[in-house]
């Protein structure tokens, strides 16, 4: 298994090339195995937030199903990765738990 900071800084490594392929992968959302297709980048993006805020791929796609309204399950989690990553922006870098905040954003645009 990979320590963390060898899985970190393979992530890194994939921050520094754009990679649009699409990748399907099993998670469990709210105690039931389904499938997400997303870009590959987009995948590496969700695993970084996992990593910053220590919650599994599953946890994050289940609390974003919990708020996730009028849009397939793929356009939330890229909306939540896109919340995250704008939040963290003008948050700065050393701040954690911003995934509650990204997501509190979606349920605001969708009411």
């Amino acid at each position: 298994m990979e320590s963390y900071a060898q899985l970190l800084a393979g992530l890194i490594d994939g921050v520094t090339t754009m990679d649009a392929h699409m990748m399907t992968r099993n998670v469990v959302v709210g105690g039931k195995r389904t499938t997400i297709r997303l870009e590959s980048a987009l995948w590496g993006a969700l695993d970084e937030i996992c990593l910053r805020e220590r919650i599994s791929r599953h946890e994050l796609c289940t609390r974003v199903e919990r708020v996730r309204r009028g849009v397939n399950r793929a356009q939330a989690v890229r909306s939540a990765v896109v919340n995250y990553y704008r939040l963290a922006l003008k948050s700065g870098a050393a701040e954690t738990n911003i995934f509650d905040r990204a997501l509190v954003g979606m349920e605001l645009a969708a009411a």
